[in-house]
């Protein structure tokens, strides 16, 4: 079935069918805005950088954002380290998670120590993350692993996080290590687990992302593994694993092969659900390396949706689309894209489930599975192949929706800019979008927001043990 004849049969495209053009206008939700948001930040050098000048008093960051595909990134001041006054060993940092409501998990890297930040995007400041407390790593055996991916989500308590790596089983149970801005302490939650599905290695995610209240660990080879990790205390948060489609799930030796699934598979959430995209009609070669030589299918870009977890088959194919028919676009050929390459999963549309976006070389485009054509293409010359410790957590870029108020933009006369002219020179002009007035009507922030505050009065009470001495204040605009 083809890709338009998939859409138009969809669920959302018969609710369209049913409702008047004016009532769907009056009751829907102007789409949100997205961008193409690039997980290593730009690190200032120092504090007499005109860059670092121009950032207000009181703040850290400072966003460039740009209309996708043109890559985005967030700015960091030169105080926002560990140990700001040494400049002794490198520094570098990377985007673990961006959540929608604009707080990021950012990891900044002296030498080969990790620190954690969350960083708000609307007061532009950053708060860091104590070290995992010494009962847990020595009493528990747990401490954060960079080998295994780190995720931010939402609490239901209004403008707190969570955030959590997931642990497997060795020993012990499956384990949550987990802090929360609300209680400004690690813990761990212990997890159950599906029976049917304990052979399965959770160490092998790819990616983690937060979706529906819920974590959910990408294994790009077989599934997807997800939790509530703020489930009330008193109840036992459950471990589930869904599987991949029929005919999706690979061995375990082939999902060993991460970097190359990584180019050709992805879930990303788009228009309120979860969707897996696959670039059908490869194998992994003994070596690591992508093959599509003596495949039995043309090669081809699917996707799936998830449509219910609860369902016996919860995944619904959305289309098929032959990379031929890509490659024959004349949008293709216009944009200067080489003909039969098969490029790399980047990213889907937040907004928009049947356009995909895909690197080929140092281009980063945009196709339309349904109306089959290239919609934009941009230079994004980043380097993808950096190795970087937690860096599966979250890709190299991925899209970032924006919550409201939105940050400052750069104005449209600035033009393509290059990656060293990207980060808001002083005396460049910008463009504020709606809700400024809420967006700069923040409150304000005194001094270096990051430092470590004082323990709660209760911290006595949990049983972290030594933990109180760790206790940093909790995010600036989470109180």
């Amino acid at each position: 079935m083809s890709a338009i004849g998939l859409v138009q049969g969809s669920r959302a495209g018969k609710e369209a069918k049913q409702e008047p053009e004016s009532e769907q206008e009056a009751d829907s939700e102007p789409q949100r805005k997205w961008v193409a948001l690039v997980s290593v930040p730009v690190l200032l050098g120092n504090e007499d950088d005109d860059r670092a000048q121009a950032m207000a008093l009181g703040t850290d960051v400072q966003l460039d954002l740009k209309d996708p595909p043109l890559p985005s990134y967030l700015v960091l001041h030169p105080r926002v380290s560990p140990n700001p006054r040494s400049n002794e060993e490198p520094l570098s940092a990377y985007i673990l998670a961006a959540d929608r409501s604009g707080y990021i998990l950012l990891q900044v890297v002296e030498g080969n120590r990790p620190d954690f930040f969350l960083c708000d995007t609307h007061s532009r400041t950053v708060t860091i993350i104590p070290p995992v407390c010494s009962y847990l790593r020595t009493g528990l055996d747990i401490d954060i692993r960079p080998n295994l991916s780190i995720g931010l989500i939402a609490d239901p308590l209004r403008g707190h996080y969570v955030v959590a790596q997931l642990h497997p089983a060795t020993l012990h149970r499956y384990r949550l290590l987990c802090y929360s801005t609300a209680k400004r302490e690690w813990n761990v939650r212990y997890l159950t687990r599906q029976e049917d599905h304990l052979m399965i290695d959770t160490s092998i995610d790819n990616a983690v992302l937060a979706h529906n209240g819920c974590l959910w660990w990408i294994a790009l080879g077989y599934g997807i593994f997800f939790c509530d990790p703020v489930t009330p205390v008193l109840e036992l948060a459950e471990l589930r694993f869904l599987p991949f489609p029929a005919g999706c799930q690979m061995n375990t030796y082939a999902s060993l092969c991460s970097k190359h699934l990584k180019q050709r598979r992805c879930v990303r959430p788009s228009e309120g659900k979860l969707r897996f995209v696959e670039i059908r009609g490869f194998y992994c070669n003994v070596d690591w390396s992508i093959s599509y030589d003596n495949v039995l299918f043309e090669p081809a870009v699917r996707m799936w949706t998830l449509e219910d977890p609860e369902r016996p088959d919860p995944w619904t194919l959305e289309y098929e689309v032959p990379l031929a028919d890509i490659w024959n676009n004349e949008t293709y050929a216009n944009a200067r894209l080489p003909p039969g390459e098969v490029p790399q999963v980047a990213l889907v549309d937040p907004n928009n489930h049947c356009v995909v976006y895909f690197f080929q070389g140092s281009k980063l485009f945009g196709f339309d599975m349904q109306n089959k054509q290239v919609i934009a293409c941009k230079k994004c010359l980043i380097d993808r192949n950096k190795v970087i410790m937690f860096q599966s957590s979250r890709p190299i870029v991925d899209a970032w929706e924006l919550s409201s108020p939105p940050p400052f933009m750069l104005s449209e006369d600035d033009g393509d800019l290059s990656s060293e002219d990207i980060v808001f020179p002083r005396g460049k002009k910008r463009r504020v979008c709606k809700f400024v007035h809420s967006w700069t009507s923040s409150r304000p922030v005194v001094g270096r927001t990051w430092k470590i505050a004082s323990p709660p009065p209760d911290a006595s009470s949990h049983t972290s043990g030594d933990q109180a001495d760790d206790a940093p204040s909790s995010p600036k605009g989470a109180e």
